[in-house]
């Protein structure tokens, strides 16, 4: 099964002041540490959702579509040579490959952990392409929950000591550099 890896990093960052797939943790970009863990969980091919400016970047499908426009945008080309996905977002820069690779190998349409519609595994059929586009569509932009949901795609337990947690502000970033 050939695995894309999507890294949502098109969002403005109106919070944290700056663009978050810039910020540094342990030496590295929030956006390398994103594409490191999603290959070390088995992408062979990283998608960059709103930033068209980078090597495997895409376009939002249209202004203002929010991150599920660009996971839609994602989908769409993730299908041309994967028939699965691993989605982060790039301001989590703790994720770890394991909780990523326990999202991918639960049976089914996808995955995500419980509350947490981030990150996510999806298995690119014709109808969850279909429903995706047709959620996008109805709603213009919906949530990425709203999006999973109408995909078909299930919750399963967060694994214990596994914080899903996004950093937005400048003092979430000032704590996870106290730990």
């Amino acid at each position: 099964m050939s695995l894309a890896g999507i890294v949502l990093c098109g969002g403005k960052s109106r919070r944290m002041g700056v663009d978050k797939a810039g910020l540094i943790f342990d030496g590295r970009t929030w956006l390398e540490i994103a594409a490191h863990t999603l290959m070390a969980a088995g992408a062979d091919r990283i998608l960059y959702s709103g930033r068209p400016d980078l090597p495997g970047g895409l376009a939002d499908p249209a202004v203002d579509s929010g991150p599920a426009g660009g996971v839609v945008a994602a989908l769409r080309q993730a299908r041309l040579y994967s028939n699965q996905v691993l989605c982060v977002p790039v301001d989590m820069p703790q994720l770890s490959p394991d909780a990523l690779r326990r999202l991918a190998a639960q049976p089914g349409i996808g995955a995500c952990f419980e509350g947490e519609p981030l990150p996510f595994a999806l298995r690119l059929t014709p109808a969850v392409l279909t429903a995706a586009e047709a959620c996008l569509s109805a709603q213009g932009a919906p949530s990425i929950r709203a999006l999973l949901h109408q995909v078909g795609c299930v919750e399963i337990p967060t694994p214990a000591g596994l914080t899903l947690r996004n950093l937005n502000t400048p003092q979430d970033v000032a704590a996870l550099r106290a730990k």
